[in-house]
């Protein structure tokens, strides 16, 4: 803030100065405003150079990011004051559209980062690794599939689990209401997260209507699969959490090289003609 203060009151002199022609970018205030704010730029870029080199002491990785952000954000309206506030070219139009582009979603970046975090604690108690959940979900399957043929005999169309008891000779009194759910509701659910199991409530009612068509003998392994769902659910709604902390990045990260590609061009455009 002390910073940006200072560049704002070294900026009305500035401008009382040129006041015929006004400030412009090719002056020498202008390019000293335009060389800072580049600076800076610079400096918050070398954030994804210094995650690249975690090994090495390069500072705490904590500072580098309060300087990612705080002089990020100062070099946005050094760049207005360099360029008189006013637009210019083609390319310096280019310029600010990438470098709002960037600032907004760096913000929203920061805001996602301070409020998913702690969503994530309250709704998904048991967090997966993100690059696990593949096999974490694999598993679920497996269990499912299991909890299934120990109860139902083998499913048509379906190769048994590994490590599945041996081959039940007469399914258990009352199977069939569990097997019709199973391929109906569960399968597809466990695979592909949507559904009507994806609501607690529903789950719970269907849960339930099967409960009291199925023989006695499911029971036990109806509430397993109902565990194994309430899984299923908060791995969806973890990989939705997740999305929403690293989605902005997609936007973010190639409106950030494109600016400092095209601003470091506009540099040496400025400097040379």
């Amino acid at each position: 803030m002390a910073l940006l203060i200072a560049a704002v009151a070294a900026y009305v002199p500035y401008v009382l100065n040129h006041s015929i022609n006004g400030p412009r970018g090719s002056t020498w205030p202008g390019l000293a405003y335009g060389g800072v704010a580049l600076a800076l730029m610079l400096y918050a870029t070398a954030l994804g150079l210094r995650r690249k080199v975690r090994s090495r002491n390069f500072g705490r990785a904590e500072t580098w990011l309060r300087g990612h952000v705080w002089l990020g954000l100062l070099a946005y309206p050094l760049v207005f004051l360099h360029a008189g506030f006013r637009l210019g070219g083609s390319l310096t139009v280019v310029l600010v559209v990438l470098f709002t582009i960037v600032v907004l979603t760096g913000i929203h970046g920061l805001v996602v980062q301070t409020i998913i975090p702690r969503m994530m604690t309250v709704q998904v108690p048991n967090e997966v690794v993100f690059d696990q959940m593949p096999t974490y979900l694999a598993r679920l399957q497996e269990e499912a599939l299991r909890a299934v043929t120990d109860v139902c005999g083998a499913i048509p169309g379906t190769a048994p689990p590994a490590g599945a008891k041996a081959k039940v000779k007469e399914p258990v009194e009352g199977s069939e209401p569990l097997m019709a759910f199973y391929q109906a509701e569960v399968a597809p659910y466990l695979v592909s997260g949507r559904g009507r199991l994806a609501t607690v409530p529903s789950r719970k009612a269907l849960f339930g209507h099967t409960r009291a068509l199925a023989g006695v003998g499911t029971h036990e392994s109806l509430t397993h699969i109902e565990t194994l769902c309430e899984e299923r659910r908060t791995l969806a709604v973890q990989t939705s959490l997740h999305r929403w902390l690293h989605g902005w990045l997609v936007i973010h990260l190639p409106a950030a090289a494109a600016l400092m590609i095209l601003s470091v061009i506009h540099a040496v455009a400025a400097v040379y003609y």
